[in-house]
Protein backbone atom coordinates (compact mmCIF):
# COMPACT_ATOMS: atom_id res chain seq x y z
CA UNK A 1 0.00 0.00 0.00
CA UNK A 2 1.26 3.38 -0.65
CA UNK A 3 1.39 6.15 1.56
CA UNK A 4 -0.85 8.62 1.62
CA UNK A 5 -0.45 12.40 0.74
CA UNK A 6 -0.40 13.44 4.36
CA UNK A 7 2.12 16.75 4.62
CA UNK A 8 3.62 18.43 8.07
CA UNK A 9 3.06 21.71 7.44
CA UNK A 10 3.76 24.85 9.42
CA UNK A 11 0.66 27.44 10.29
CA UNK A 12 0.36 31.13 10.22
CA UNK A 13 -2.57 32.60 11.87
CA UNK A 14 -3.80 35.78 13.64
CA UNK A 15 -3.13 35.22 17.14
CA UNK A 16 0.13 33.55 16.95
CA UNK A 17 2.99 32.37 14.59
CA UNK A 18 4.52 29.52 15.10
CA UNK A 19 7.35 27.29 13.39
CA UNK A 20 9.02 24.64 14.22
CA UNK A 21 12.05 22.24 13.66
CA UNK A 22 12.36 18.81 12.58
CA UNK A 23 13.39 17.77 16.02
CA UNK A 24 11.65 17.76 19.44
CA UNK A 25 14.94 17.71 21.23
CA UNK A 26 14.19 20.95 24.00
CA UNK A 27 17.29 22.79 22.93
CA UNK A 28 15.62 22.71 18.95
CA UNK A 29 12.39 24.05 20.12
CA UNK A 30 11.69 27.09 18.37
CA UNK A 31 10.08 30.33 19.53
CA UNK A 32 7.00 31.12 19.69
CA UNK A 33 5.49 35.20 18.60
CA UNK A 34 2.45 36.22 19.63
CA UNK A 35 0.64 39.69 17.78
CA UNK A 36 0.00 42.07 20.39
CA UNK A 37 -2.92 43.25 18.95
CA UNK A 38 -4.89 40.66 20.32
CA UNK A 39 -3.31 38.45 23.64
CA UNK A 40 -5.50 36.81 25.58
CA UNK A 41 -5.01 37.16 29.27
CA UNK A 42 -8.02 34.27 30.46
CA UNK A 43 -10.82 32.15 29.45
CA UNK A 44 -13.78 31.27 30.44
CA UNK A 45 -15.75 27.66 29.65
CA UNK A 46 -14.39 24.27 28.19
CA UNK A 47 -15.37 22.62 25.18
CA UNK A 48 -17.93 19.86 26.77
CA UNK A 49 -16.88 17.28 24.24
CA UNK A 50 -13.29 16.99 25.05
CA UNK A 51 -12.30 15.53 28.44
CA UNK A 52 -10.00 17.19 30.67
CA UNK A 53 -6.51 15.48 30.97
CA UNK A 54 -4.37 15.22 33.72
CA UNK A 55 -0.91 16.89 33.34
CA UNK A 56 0.26 16.20 36.96
CA UNK A 57 4.10 15.10 37.74
CA UNK A 58 6.10 15.52 40.81
CA UNK A 59 3.64 16.44 43.13
CA UNK A 60 2.53 19.58 41.00
CA UNK A 61 -0.72 19.78 40.07
CA UNK A 62 -1.27 21.07 36.19
CA UNK A 63 -4.43 20.18 33.57
CA UNK A 64 -5.14 20.96 30.44
CA UNK A 65 -8.69 21.54 28.48
CA UNK A 66 -9.57 23.38 25.60
CA UNK A 67 -12.03 26.41 25.39
CA UNK A 68 -12.77 26.45 21.49
CA UNK A 69 -9.52 26.85 19.40
CA UNK A 70 -7.13 27.41 22.16
CA UNK A 71 -5.77 25.01 24.51
CA UNK A 72 -5.26 25.92 28.39
CA UNK A 73 -2.86 24.69 31.08
CA UNK A 74 -4.38 25.14 34.49
CA UNK A 75 -2.95 25.15 38.01
CA UNK A 76 -4.16 23.61 41.55
CA UNK A 77 -4.56 27.10 42.59
CA UNK A 78 -6.95 28.02 39.37
CA UNK A 79 -4.83 30.88 39.75
CA UNK A 80 -3.32 30.63 36.23
CA UNK A 81 -3.60 29.48 32.67
CA UNK A 82 -1.25 28.93 30.17
CA UNK A 83 -2.51 29.28 26.18
CA UNK A 84 -1.12 26.85 23.53
CA UNK A 85 -2.37 28.76 20.67
CA UNK A 86 -2.37 27.10 16.93
CA UNK A 87 -5.56 26.31 16.21
CA UNK A 88 -7.74 28.21 13.58
CA UNK A 89 -11.03 26.27 14.57
CA UNK A 90 -12.49 24.49 17.36
CA UNK A 91 -10.27 21.67 18.99
CA UNK A 92 -12.62 18.46 19.19
CA UNK A 93 -10.22 16.01 20.85
CA UNK A 94 -6.61 15.94 22.49
CA UNK A 95 -4.29 12.97 24.14
CA UNK A 96 -1.38 13.17 26.51
CA UNK A 97 1.59 10.46 27.04
CA UNK A 98 1.96 8.63 30.08
CA UNK A 99 4.74 10.85 31.55
CA UNK A 100 2.67 14.09 30.65
CA UNK A 101 5.17 15.54 28.13
CA UNK A 102 3.67 15.00 24.31
CA UNK A 103 0.26 16.37 24.57
CA UNK A 104 -1.73 15.93 20.72
CA UNK A 105 -4.86 18.38 19.94
CA UNK A 106 -6.49 18.24 16.80
CA UNK A 107 -9.09 20.24 14.76
CA UNK A 108 -11.62 18.76 12.13
CA UNK A 109 -13.23 21.44 9.83
CA UNK A 110 -13.13 22.79 7.75
CA UNK A 111 -9.36 21.09 7.67
CA UNK A 112 -8.02 18.38 9.93
CA UNK A 113 -5.25 19.57 11.90
CA UNK A 114 -2.65 18.06 14.17
CA UNK A 115 -0.25 19.79 16.82
CA UNK A 116 1.90 18.10 18.58
CA UNK A 117 2.82 20.12 22.04
CA UNK A 118 5.86 19.28 24.23
CA UNK A 119 3.95 20.68 27.68
CA UNK A 120 7.23 20.74 29.68
CA UNK A 121 8.38 23.65 27.44
CA UNK A 122 4.88 24.49 25.97
CA UNK A 123 6.16 24.67 22.80
CA UNK A 124 4.91 22.91 19.34
CA UNK A 125 7.16 20.46 17.93
CA UNK A 126 5.04 19.18 15.07
CA UNK A 127 1.72 19.74 12.72
CA UNK A 128 0.06 17.24 10.49
CA UNK A 129 -2.60 18.28 8.47
CA UNK A 130 -4.14 16.99 4.85
CA UNK A 131 -4.93 13.68 6.69
CA UNK A 132 -8.60 13.30 5.33
CA UNK A 133 -11.46 14.71 3.48
CA UNK A 134 -14.08 14.58 5.53
CA UNK A 135 -12.60 15.03 9.28
CA UNK A 136 -11.59 12.81 11.99
CA UNK A 137 -13.15 11.55 15.21
CA UNK A 138 -10.61 10.98 17.94
CA UNK A 139 -6.85 11.01 18.17
CA UNK A 140 -5.03 9.15 20.24
CA UNK A 141 -1.18 8.80 21.44
CA UNK A 142 0.72 6.04 22.93
CA UNK A 143 2.22 5.35 26.16
CA UNK A 144 5.52 6.21 25.53
CA UNK A 145 4.13 9.32 23.09
CA UNK A 146 5.83 8.08 19.93
CA UNK A 147 2.78 6.71 17.90
CA UNK A 148 -0.73 8.80 17.23
CA UNK A 149 -3.74 6.98 16.13
CA UNK A 150 -6.07 8.72 14.19
CA UNK A 151 -10.22 7.51 13.39
CA UNK A 152 -11.30 9.39 10.50
CA UNK A 153 -14.88 10.07 9.85
CA UNK A 154 -17.20 8.48 7.07
CA UNK A 155 -17.11 8.29 4.72
CA UNK A 156 -14.04 5.92 4.21
CA UNK A 157 -12.96 5.95 7.49
CA UNK A 158 -9.33 4.81 8.41
CA UNK A 159 -7.10 4.53 11.52
CA UNK A 160 -4.03 6.40 10.16
CA UNK A 161 -0.61 5.99 12.29
CA UNK A 162 2.09 8.59 12.31
CA UNK A 163 5.29 7.76 14.34
CA UNK A 164 5.79 11.77 15.07
CA UNK A 165 9.21 11.32 16.51
CA UNK A 166 10.91 9.61 13.89
CA UNK A 167 9.99 12.39 11.33
CA UNK A 168 7.87 10.49 10.14
CA UNK A 169 6.13 12.96 7.05
CA UNK A 170 4.45 9.78 5.62
CA UNK A 171 1.87 8.30 8.31
CA UNK A 172 0.53 4.83 7.49
CA UNK A 173 -3.18 4.54 6.11
CA UNK A 174 -4.47 1.16 7.25
CA UNK A 175 -7.35 -0.25 5.29
CA UNK A 176 -10.93 1.20 5.10
CA UNK A 177 -12.78 0.12 7.72
CA UNK A 178 -15.41 -2.28 5.74
CA UNK A 179 -18.58 -0.80 4.07
CA UNK A 180 -20.44 -3.65 5.58
CA UNK A 181 -19.84 -2.14 9.27
CA UNK A 182 -21.82 0.63 10.78
CA UNK A 183 -19.98 3.96 11.22
CA UNK A 184 -17.46 3.77 14.01
CA UNK A 185 -17.56 6.34 16.67
CA UNK A 186 -14.95 5.64 19.34
CA UNK A 187 -11.70 4.10 19.18
CA UNK A 188 -8.90 3.12 21.77
CA UNK A 189 -5.43 1.37 21.65
CA UNK A 190 -5.15 -1.77 23.72
CA UNK A 191 -1.94 -2.76 25.95
CA UNK A 192 0.99 -2.63 23.93
CA UNK A 193 -0.75 -1.04 21.17
CA UNK A 194 -0.47 -4.02 18.94
CA UNK A 195 -3.93 -3.92 18.23
CA UNK A 196 -6.99 -1.17 18.20
CA UNK A 197 -10.47 -1.44 18.83
CA UNK A 198 -13.28 0.64 17.20
CA UNK A 199 -17.17 0.72 18.29
CA UNK A 200 -20.49 1.78 16.59
CA UNK A 201 -23.72 2.36 18.29
CA UNK A 202 -24.13 -2.08 18.38
CA UNK A 203 -20.65 -3.38 16.92
CA UNK A 204 -16.83 -3.98 17.57
CA UNK A 205 -13.89 -4.14 15.50
CA UNK A 206 -10.65 -5.25 16.56
CA UNK A 207 -7.65 -4.51 14.12
CA UNK A 208 -3.80 -6.04 14.68
CA UNK A 209 -1.38 -4.41 11.68
CA UNK A 210 0.64 -6.43 10.38
CA UNK A 211 4.42 -5.82 10.16
CA UNK A 212 4.47 -4.65 7.03
CA UNK A 213 1.24 -2.60 7.25
CA UNK A 214 -0.10 -3.74 3.89
CA UNK A 215 -2.35 -6.43 5.07
CA UNK A 216 -4.11 -6.48 8.77
CA UNK A 217 -6.35 -8.72 11.05
CA UNK A 218 -9.51 -7.60 11.47
CA UNK A 219 -12.19 -9.02 13.56
CA UNK A 220 -15.90 -7.86 13.84
CA UNK A 221 -18.34 -8.01 16.19
CA UNK A 222 -21.53 -6.77 14.76
CA UNK A 223 -25.27 -6.35 16.14
CA UNK A 224 -23.95 -7.58 19.25
CA UNK A 225 -26.90 -6.81 21.36
CA UNK A 226 -29.69 -7.22 18.59
CA UNK A 227 -28.48 -11.29 18.32
CA UNK A 228 -28.86 -11.39 22.09
CA UNK A 229 -32.48 -10.30 21.43
CA UNK A 230 -31.76 -7.01 23.78
CA UNK A 231 -32.67 -3.15 23.34
CA UNK A 232 -30.44 -1.57 21.57
CA UNK A 233 -28.40 1.01 23.26
CA UNK A 234 -25.09 2.85 22.34
CA UNK A 235 -21.74 1.40 23.19
CA UNK A 236 -19.99 3.96 24.86
CA UNK A 237 -16.84 1.19 25.87
CA UNK A 238 -14.70 -1.84 25.14
CA UNK A 239 -12.54 -3.79 27.12
CA UNK A 240 -10.74 -6.40 26.68
CA UNK A 241 -9.87 -8.94 29.95
CA UNK A 242 -6.02 -8.94 30.81
CA UNK A 243 -4.38 -12.20 29.61
CA UNK A 244 -8.04 -13.87 28.00
CA UNK A 245 -9.15 -13.53 24.98
CA UNK A 246 -12.20 -12.29 25.83
CA UNK A 247 -13.58 -8.67 26.21
CA UNK A 248 -16.44 -6.50 27.50
CA UNK A 249 -18.91 -3.82 26.22
CA UNK A 250 -20.43 -1.19 28.38
CA UNK A 251 -23.88 0.66 26.76
CA UNK A 252 -25.29 3.69 27.60
CA UNK A 253 -28.10 2.30 29.75
CA UNK A 254 -25.30 0.58 31.82
CA UNK A 255 -25.64 -2.64 30.39
CA UNK A 256 -22.70 -5.09 30.48
CA UNK A 257 -21.66 -7.66 27.60
CA UNK A 258 -18.95 -10.21 27.59
CA UNK A 259 -18.16 -11.95 24.04
CA UNK A 260 -15.27 -14.12 23.29
CA UNK A 261 -12.27 -12.72 20.81
CA UNK A 262 -10.97 -14.95 18.91
CA UNK A 263 -7.99 -12.80 16.84
CA UNK A 264 -8.20 -15.06 13.76
CA UNK A 265 -6.61 -14.57 10.53
CA UNK A 266 -9.42 -12.21 8.70
CA UNK A 267 -8.30 -9.51 6.57
CA UNK A 268 -9.90 -6.81 5.61
CA UNK A 269 -11.55 -8.54 2.07
CA UNK A 270 -12.78 -11.52 4.47
CA UNK A 271 -16.58 -11.89 5.72
CA UNK A 272 -17.79 -11.56 9.11
CA UNK A 273 -17.76 -14.66 12.11
CA UNK A 274 -20.12 -15.17 14.81
CA UNK A 275 -19.28 -15.29 18.17
CA UNK A 276 -20.46 -16.22 21.50
CA UNK A 277 -21.48 -13.33 23.83
CA UNK A 278 -23.14 -12.98 27.33
CA UNK A 279 -25.36 -10.46 28.75
CA UNK A 280 -25.36 -9.00 32.45
CA UNK A 281 -28.14 -6.47 32.82
CA UNK A 282 -27.57 -3.49 35.17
Amino acid sequence: MSASKIKETQRTNDISTQSLTKSHNDEDHSQVYHDSSLSLSWTMGMNSNVPLLNLSINGKTRYFYAASNVGIIGTGSGKAQTFLQGHVSTIVSTAVSHDKQWLVTAESTPEIYLIVWNTFTLKPVKYLTNIHDTGLIRVLISRDGKLISILTETPNQHIILWRWSNNDVNPIVLPIIPMSCERQSWFTMIEDRSYFCSIGIDSVIFYTPSKDSDRMKLEIHSDIQRKLGQKISQIIFCYMIPRKREAVIITSNGKAVFFEVEFAQITSSMGQRQHTAINIDR
